[in-house]
C-alpha cells in the first residue's frame, strides 16, 4: 500500500489532527496528498475540533507540486478536473463541515496550500509565515472558493492585488489584513491549546454558529466551487499554463545543473544524510553511511595502485559493495568497468582484455574464471566474500578515509558498459560521467520521479538499467535504490513488497513472466505507482488493470542512452517522442532521410557531446562505423509518423526476409505471447528447404507454462488461425528452459535450427 501522506492522531478527547506528510516536497500536493486528505477529513467529518498542520518546519503546503500532475495515471483532462474537484471537497469539508477547523501555518502556505488554510476557522501563524497566491502569475486558476472566500477577508481591492500580482505576504501583513487569527512562537504547539480549549465548548452550539456564520457570509460558496473548476480546467489547458509552470521549474532550481556523479554524490550526502540510499539483500545504508564506505574503500584502491584514468575490472553480482566499488573508483578519477557474470571462457577473456584493466574485484565464486583468463596477477584480484590475504575487506582498512573526490568533467569517463552481445561480439562502450547524469534525468522528467521514491530493479549493475536509470536518479533525487541479485517471476512481488518498492522497471521478457503468473489475491497488495521499460507488450491494459498501475515506456541503449521517452498518454505502438536537444532521422541504406510513416534505420544526433557514447574503447573502426555520416547509426528499424510518435520495429539483424516480405522476428514473438501458454518465444531465420542462396523460413521456439500439456502442432494450427500467413512459422520446438541474458533478453545464439516439428502446407513432420 501506499504510505499516507495524511496522517491522523488524536491529540485530546474530541481533537483530530491531520498532517500533511511530503515534508521533503515543502507537504505540496500531489494526487495521493489529495485523496489522502479528503478521505481524512471524510471520515471525520463529525468531529468536534479538526487541526491541520504540515510535516516539517518549511512550510504548511506549498500548493500544487509543480514536478508532478494531479493526473498521473492517464494525463487526460478528465482526471485532471476529477483533481480538481478534490481540491473543491477540502473546502466544502472545511468551511462547510460542522466541525471548526484550527490550520497551524509554519512556514510557506502557497496557492493551494493558502486555500487549505484559509478555509479554517482559525489560522494560527508562525513569525516566519508566508501566504502567496501565484496562480494567475503561471497561468492558472485558484480553487478552493477563495475567489469569493478573500475578498470577504480582506476587501475586494486588496484581494484582486493578492491574486493578480501572485505576492508574498508576511506573517505581520497577514495578520493586520485578516488572514491570521494570530502569530504565535509555535504555531503547532497553540494550535493544539487552541483545539482543546474550542472543544470544552458545547459542540451544538459551537457548530451551529459556525455554520450560520458560514451561510450568512457565503450563501453562493457551492456556484462559485464549480464555476472555479471550470476555470482551471479551461486555464490548465492553455499552452501559457505549460510555459507559466516550466519557466518557473528553472527559476526554482537553487543549484547549478549537476553534470558528474562525483558532483551528484556529495550533494546528495549533504543533502539527505540519513536517508536511505541503497537498499539490497536485506540491508539499508544511508547517503551518509554509503559516502564513508566508498572513502575507505577509495583510498584502499589507491594503496592498491589504481590511479586516475586506469581501469578497474569488476566481476560482482548486485550488492551494496558492488556500488561502492563504482563510486569509489570514479573518485579517483578512474574508470569502473563492471562485466557480465555469464561471461566464461573466450567471451570472458576477451572482454576482460579489451578493458586493460589495472586489478580486478570480483565475487569469490568468480576467482577461478577471472585467473584462468591470464589477464592478472593473483595479487591483483580483490575478492569479495573471501577470508585470504586479497580479501576485498582489507581494501575498506584505511586509517584516512578519500572524501576531496576527483575533480571530474562532464566529459570525464566514469564507466564501461558492455553491449549486450546478443547480435554480436560484446564491446566496451566508453561512457562519460554526464552521460549518467543526461540519461537519469531524462528518466526522472518523464516518469515524474520524485525524493521519497523506491526504484526497484532486478537487473544487474552491468546494465544501464540498474546503473544509469536507477542508482544515478536516486543520487539526483535523494531517493532510494532497491537493488535485486537477480529477477525471478515466482519472488518478484514478494520483492517489490519486502523493498517497498513504488516504481520498477522492465524489459525483454520479463513483464511476460510476471503477467503469466498465476494471479494471486495479494496482486495489488503493494505500493507500486508506475513501472518503465520496454517492450510495451499487447496485454499491458489487462497487466495495468490487474496489477493496478500504469506502464511507461522509452526508448534507449548503452550507445544513445535515452533519446526518447513517452510524454503523456502513450499512443499504441510507439515508444515515445524525441527529448528536446535531440534530433532524429529515419534514413535508407545510403542514410537518406525516408518520409514519415516509413520504416528505416533510426540515427541519432544530440546537441549535447556527452549524451551518446565516447566510442568503444580501443576499436575505433567500429566507433568511425557507428558514427557515419555524423550520425549515431543505432541499428534499429523504427518508424515516426506526423506528429512525431516513434515506433520501434526491430533490429536489423532480427528482420527475415521470407516469402518476398520482411518479416520482423519481435513481432512473431509478441504474436505467440497472445497464446495463454506461452510464457515465452523466440523467432529467427533457418535455412530454407530451397536451399543456399533462397530466403530464410521461420524458427519459433517457445517455452510453455509449467505442466501445459500443448504440443507444436496445436500451436502451429493456433498460429494459421490468429497470425499473417508470412508470419506462420514452418518450425516450431517446444523447449524447457530458455537461455537469457541477466538483462531479460533471450539468447538467440543458442538456439539451433535442429528441433522441433516442421511444418508443410496442412502436413507436418518431424
Amino acid at each position: 500500500m501506499s504510505p499516507k501522506t495524511a496522517i491522523v492522531s488524536h491529540p485530546a478527547p474530541s481533537v483530530v489532527k491531520i498532517t500533511l506528510n511530503r515534508p521533503e516536497r515543502l507537504n505540496a500536493l500531489n494526487n495521493q496528498l489529495l485523496r489522502d486528505l479528503t478521505e481524512a477529513l471524510r471520515t471525520y467529518a463529525e468531529a468536534q475540533i479538526i487541526i491541520l498542520e504540515g510535516a516539517g518546519d518549511r512550510a504548511f503546503c506549498a500548493g500544487e507540486d509543480l514536478k508532478e500532475t494531479l493526473a498521473p495515471r492517464t494525463g487526460s483532462a478528465e482526471e485532471l478536473r476529477r483533481a480538481f474537484n478534490l481540491l473543491q471537497d477540502i473546502a466544502r469539508l472545511t468551511s462547510s463541515s460542522s466541525a471548526v477547523v484550527v490550520a497551524a501555518v509554519q512556514g510557506y502556505a502557497v496557492g493551494g496550500g493558502a486555500e487549505i488554510a484559509l478555509a479554517a476557522d482559525f489560522v494560527v501563524g508562525g513569525h516566519g509565515a508566508k501566504f502567496r497566491f501565484p496562480e494567475v502569475t503561471l497561468g492558472h486558476a485558484v480553487t478552493g472558493g477563495i475567489s469569493l472566500r478573500l475578498s470577504h477577508m480582506v476587501g475586494i481591492l486588496k484581494a484582486k492585488e493578492l491574486l493578480i500580482r501572485g505576492r508574498t505576504v508576511g506573517a505581520q501583513e497577514a495578520l493586520e489584513i485578516g488572514l491570521l487569527t494570530e502569530i504565535a512562537e509555535d504555531p503547532k504547539s497553540r494550535a493544539d491549546e487552541l483545539a482543546v480549549e474550542l472543544a470544552r465548548l458545547p459542540k451544538a452550539a459551537l457548530s451551529s454558529l459556525k455554520t450560520s456564520l458560514e451561510r450568512g457570509v457565503f450563501p453562493n460558496m457551492e456556484s462559485v466551487l464549480h464555476e472555479e473548476v471550470n476555470a482551471a480546467s479551461y486555464c490548465f489547458a492553455r499552452t501559457e499554463a505549460a510555459n507559466a509552470f516550466r519557466d518557473f521549474a528553472n527559476r526554482k532550481q537553487s543549484r547549478p545543473k549537476i553534470r558528474d556523479i562525483n558532483t551528484a554524490l556529495k550533494v546528495a550526502v549533504q543533502n539527505y544524510p540519513s536517508k536511505v540510499f541503497i537498499r539490497c539483500q536485506g540491508k539499508d545504508v544511508t547517503f551518509q553511511d554509503f559516502d564513508r564506505s566508498v572513502g575507505a574503500l577509495a583510498s584502499g584502491l589507491r594503496r592498491a595502485g589504481v590511479q586516475t584514468g586506469q581501469r578497474v575490472l569488476v566481476m560482482m553480482k548486485n550488492s551494496i559493495e558492488m556500488v561502492h566499488t563504482w563510486m569509489s573508483t570514479n573518485r579517483l578519477g578512474a574508470v569502473w568497468v563492471p562485466v557480465n557474470t555469464d561471461w566464461r571462457s573466450l567471451t570472458l577473456k576477451n572482454a576482460i582484455v579489451a578493458a586493460d584493466a589495472t586489478l580486478a574485484i570480483v565475487d569469490s565464486q568468480y576467482t577461478d574464471l577471472v585467473r584462468a583468463t591470464g589477464a592478472f596477477k593473483t595479487d591483483s584480484i580483490w575478492i569479495h566474500g573471501s577470508a585470504n590475504s586479497q580479501s576485498l575487506s582489507k581494501l575498506y582498512l584505511s586509517e584516512q578515509h578519500l572524501e576531496e573526490s576527483f575533480a571530474a568533467t562532464p566529459a570525464t569517463t566514469s564507466a564501461f558498459l558492455y553491449t549486450s552481445g546478443t547480435t554480436g561480439k560484446s564491446k566496451p562502450c566508453v561512457l562519460s560521467h554526464e552521460y549518467f547524469t543526461i540519461q537519469a534525468t531524462a528518466l526522472i522528467e518523464s516518469c515524474k520521479l520524485r525524493t521519497d521514491d523506491v526504484l526497484y530493479c532486478p537487473f544487474p549493475l552491468f546494465h544501464a538499467d540498474a546503473t544509469a536509470l536507477t542508482v544515478i536518479p536516486s543520487v539526483l533525487l535523494g531517493a532510494t535504490a532497491a537493488l535485486s541479485p537477480r529477477f525471478t517471476a515466482s519472488r518478484f512481488w514478494d520483492e517489490i513488497r519486502e523493498t517497498q518498492a513504488t516504481v520498477y522497471d522492465f524489459m525483454g521478457a520479463t513483464l511476460a513472466l510476471i503477467y503469466k503468473q498465476p494471479p494471486n489475491s495479494r496482486d495489488r497488495e503493494h505500493r507500486v505507482r508506475l513501472a518503465w521499460g520496454v517492450p510495451i507488450p499487447a496485454f499491458a491494459e489487462d497487466y495495468e488493470r490487474r496489477f493496478g498501475h500504469p506502464l511507461r515506456t522509452l526508448y534507449g541503449s548503452v550507445e544513445a542512452s535515452v533519446p526518447i521517452v513517452q510524454e503523456g498518454p502513450l499512443v499504441s505502438g510507439s515508444c515515445g517522442v524525441l527529448r528536446p536537444g535531440y534530433q532524429l532521422r529515419i534514413a535508407d541504406q545510403e542514410d537518406e532521410p525516408l518520409p514519415p510513416n516509413n520504416p528505416g534505420q533510426l540515427l541519432l544526433r544530440s546537441d549535447n557531446p556527452n549524451a551518446f557514447f565516447k566510442g568503444y574503447f580501443n576499436d575505433p573502426a567500429n566507433t568511425v562505423r557507428a558514427y557515419a555520416n555524423m550520425w549515431l547509426h543505432t541499428g534499429d528499424i523504427a518508424k515516426v509518423d506526423d506528429r512525431g510518435n516513434v515506433f520501434l520495429i526491430g533490429r536489423i539483424k532480427d528482420v527475415i526476409r521470407r516469402r518476398g516480405e520482411n518479416v520482423n522476428a519481435s513481432e512473431v514473438e509478441e504474436e505467440f505471447l497472445q497464446h495463454p501458454e506461452v510464457v515465452m518465444a523466440a523467432t529467427f531465420a533457418i535455412p530454407s528447404e530451397l536451399g543456399a542462396g533462397t530466403e530464410d523460413d521461420l524458427k519459433v521456439a517457445v517455452k510453455l507454462r509449467s505442466g501445459s500439456k500443448m504440443d507444436e502442432y496445436t500451436l502451429w494450427q493456433w498460429s494459421q488461425q490468429h497470425m499473417g500467413r508470412h508470419q506462420v512459422p514452418k518450425v516450431i520446438e517446444i523447449v524447457e528452459e530458455m537461455k537469457q541474458t541477466p538483462t531479460g533478453k533471450i539468447e538467440k545464439s543458442s538456439l539451433t535450427a535442429d528441433g522441433g516439428m516442421r511444418f508443410s502446407g496442412r502436413l507436418a513432420k518431424l
